[in-house]
């Protein structure tokens, strides 16, 4: 049976509610949402280097369709996902709330500019940036990205073992910087998407509650 918003804000206050009570903050709801796109880019990111390396002799992978393909998967899991766990108690408190915003905005924006850097790739050729360069700004853009997502998180759900993750995200983008145009930097993207997304990922799993308002 279907919840009224009604029932659905009562029932959080009673949870939010209950929590402070124990003196607990209402845990980040939503780790299956890092973890999928943790696991989404290291996929792709290591399909691309074996690609590179000549390990995978397949036209397909590493290229621009691949990573469509990828970022496909990613949003269809994400809206599937992401669902289930804006029915889970807590998920209207202004920890997920700002967390939530703030991937959702990630997301989007990542999206947005691949899509606009494709489209618009012959004028950015004539202005004196190749294709290959602007690809090889994703993993520093989105790491540092990351890192905000994950200090203003820890600022609104106070969880203060998050802006670790915050540094770390701002070190992988400067490594990921540093190879840039070098294969081994889609290594050091794998790396970071697993410890920077997944990893946080499973650790915010094992703390939000499992059953759905």
């Amino acid at each position: 049976m279907q919840v009224s918003l009604k029932d659905a804000l009562a029932g959080e206050v009673a949870y939010v509610k209950a929590l402070a009570e124990e003196g607990r903050n209402a845990p980040l709801v939503g780790g299956v949402l890092y973890l999928i796109w943790g696991v989404v880019m290291a996929l792709a990111a290591l399909g691309t280097y074996a690609g590179a390396a000549g390990a995978i002799d397949l036209p397909f992978v590493g290229g621009l369709w691949f990573w469509v393909a990828a970022f496909i998967i990613g949003w269809s899991a994400s809206f599937f996902y992401g669902a289930r766990s804006s029915a889970k108690p807590g998920a209207l408190t202004v920890g997920n709330k700002t967390a939530r915003a703030a991937w959702i905005a990630i997301g989007v924006f990542m999206s947005a500019f691949w899509i606009a850097a494709m489209i618009f790739k012959t004028r950015l050729a004539g202005a004196g940036f190749e294709t290959r360069f602007l690809f090889g700004l994703m993993f520093p853009l989105a790491f540092g990205l990351y890192g905000i997502a994950f200090f203003a998180t820890a600022a609104a759900a106070r969880l203060d073992w998050m802006r670790g993750f915050a540094v770390a995200s701002w070190m992988f983008s400067v490594a990921s910087l540093y190879f840039i145009g070098d294969a081994r930097q889609f290594l050091v993207g794998a790396a970071g998407s697993m410890l920077c997304a997944a990893l946080p990922g499973l650790l915010l799993m094992r703390r939000e509650p499992s059953e759905i308002v």
